[in-house]
């Protein structure tokens, strides 16, 4: 062998590894998720590109196969072993999650799970408007229509509550998602809600503004050829426990009139990755405790010992009874925010009162699990959601 080929071998084998090393500590750290803080990369990262790590796996152990065959050595046959034993431990993270999707009959496209494109790229609302002035501060909410959107009877609304700690985030987080909504026939609206501030927590403000947007559905509903009688509200993380709570509560007779003349009737709830226990979460252990500490700090006002009836009262297990409505939530079993076993004991719960839950847990994932659009767990998401819409809200109302 030349030294010009020697060298060339040695830098494709040295790349080889460094690109295996990263993809087996992911995986090693998405599926026994033991490691601080590698746990929490990999359990968004793996189900968001496993796919990219079983093609990338199979292609370095083609190459240190044919580097072995040329020229066998310790460094290549250990190059094929770990390739090997990636390929296998990205197989079975695959295979879990296609039995999820099996299990929600959600059809999966292998091949597209290559693109690149995150869940909020590419696409834009039709329209943004101002539906509230609380106190003097601009609500804002995204429209995303069908195109066929006035033929035909009114259609089923899907009203979106973003996720970001009560304190950030945006209702354009998930756009393409929202899209491909209103592509399957439902009237997509995102909204706004007062985020927390050192100086203003909202956790009795923020609900607020979900049911005001609520109540506007209603009173645009003819203009927006909606039926206001079929509605859905989804919401994620922080959003999911908004949208919970002003979808399982009936509204005081201090509601604000001028967002509407009333509140919609709520044919369906689906929640991803949602806040049920504050107590829980500001007492959870972990790398993260911080971070969810500041987030309730803002929200709430202070530290449990300071607010504990406001504690008790934003807990989302109070809030259940028989008649709510039917409910799905979608979890990542490895999420490092806010713990897997309330939202099991949340959907248990609800169950034993006669409600309609459907839980569905991710293997290997965390909070974010869904961020690449075209990843098994995103198509996973948005089909058993629209699986999920089209069993309650395309239903003809009960009077």
């Amino acid at each position: 062998m030349t030294g010009v080929a020697a060298l060339a071998r040695t830098g494709m084998l040295t790349i080889a590894w460094l690109v295996l090393l990263p993809m087996l500590a992911l995986l090693f750290g998405a599926m026994i998720p033991i490691v601080p803080w590698l746990r929490i990369v990999a359990s968004d990262i793996v189900p968001n590109r496993v796919t990219w790590i079983f093609l990338v796996a199979v292609t370095i152990a083609v190459i240190a196969w044919l580097a072995h065959r040329a020229r066998p050595t310790a460094l290549t046959r250990a190059l094929l072993t770990v390739a090997g034993v990636t390929a296998i431990g990205a197989t079975i993270v695959i295979v879990h999650l296609l039995q999820v999707a099996a299990a929600n009959e959600a059809e999966i496209d292998l091949p597209s799970t290559l693109s690149w494109r995150e869940f909020s790229e590419a696409a834009q609302p039709d329209r943004s408007l101002v539906f509230a002035r609380p106190q003097g501060e601009p609500l804002w909410l995204d429209l995303y229509r069908p195109t066929d959107v006035a033929v035909g009877p009114p259609r089923p609304v899907l009203l979106v509550v973003h996720g970001g700690g009560f304190i950030e985030g945006s209702r354009r987080v998930g756009a393409a998602n929202m899209r491909r909504y209103a592509e399957r026939g439902f009237i997509v609206i995102s909204i706004d809600y007062r985020l927390a501030r050192p100086d203003r927590p909202t956790w009795n403000l923020a609900t607020r503004d979900v049911r005001c947007a609520l109540r506007w559905v209603v009173s645009h509903a003819r203009k927006l050829h909606a039926d206001p009688d079929r509605v859905t509200v989804f919401g994620v993380s922080a959003g999911g426990n908004l949208a919970l709570a002003a979808a399982y509560t009936v509204e005081d007779g201090g509601a604000d009139r001028s967002c509407g003349p009333r509140s919609p009737s709520i044919a369906a709830v689906i929640v991803k990755a949602p806040l049920i226990d504050p107590l829980a979460s500001w007492w959870r252990p972990g790398e993260l405790q911080d971070q969810q500490r500041l987030y309730m700090t803002r929200y709430i006002g202070g530290p449990p010992e300071a607010y504990p009836a406001r504690y008790a009262a934003l807990d989302l297990r109070r809030l259940v009874a028989p008649g709510k409505p039917p409910t799905l939530i979608l979890a990542g079993e490895n999420d490092p925010l806010l713990p897997i076993a309330s939202v099991e004991a949340f959907a248990t719960r609800s169950a034993a009162s006669g409600n309609s839950v459907d839980l569905v847990v991710l293997p290997y994932a965390g909070h974010n699990f869904n961020t690449a659009y075209y990843s098994i767990a995103n198509q996973l998401t948005m089909e058993t959601i629209t699986r999920f819409m089209n069993l309650y809200s395309r239903r003809a109302p009960v009077s």
